[in-house]
């Protein structure tokens, strides 16, 4: 009997340790998730807009970098937001527009939850990238989403 209920302590102490270890995951992405799904209904069901992109990842250390490109369209007026988790406190946002074989830079933005407007003069290839420039505390990752977004033309 006494071995039953010390094997007994113990599951239930593993199973404690276990389950506080899962919650406190340095690398978890429900938080990212939240603040994007809550962002989006924002974006969407309050300030009336269409986002034609929405982007998660994983950023580490400083010099990782990471990139999306689109076509942006000159019937539209764009909002780019970037929003870093709880390990981020400012993020880089560099924008470059392709003429011919070119790139050539558009805009450039540093800061917690950084926003920019672009205004396209024509349809063209844009390449966004997005990088660390502040982490919060001693840490070294972090998850970043990257909202493209416009009004929407059919809610005016």
């Amino acid at each position: 009997m006494k071995k039953l209920i010390i094997l007994f302590v113990f599951v239930v102490i593993f199973c404690g340790f276990n389950s506080s270890f899962a919650q406190l995951s340095e690398t978890t992405m429900k938080d990212i998730i939240e603040t994007v799904q809550d962002k989006a209904k924002s974006l969407e069901n309050i300030e009336d807009m269409e986002i034609v992109n929405i982007t998660i990842d994983l950023l580490v250390g400083t010099r990782g970098e990471k990139f999306i490109y689109r076509y942006l369209d000159n019937n539209f007026d764009y909002k780019i937001l970037s929003i870093g988790d709880r390990r981020i406190s400012k993020l880089n946002i560099d924008v470059r527009k392709k003429v011919g074989e070119k790139w050539i830079v558009v805009d450039k933005l540093t800061g917690e939850n950084a926003q920019m407007d672009i205004y396209p003069d024509s349809r063209a290839f844009y390449e966004f990238t997005i990088s660390i420039a502040e982490f919060k505390e001693d840490y070294t990752a972090g998850h970043f989403a990257i909202f493209i977004y416009h009004k929407d033309p059919l809610k005016k």
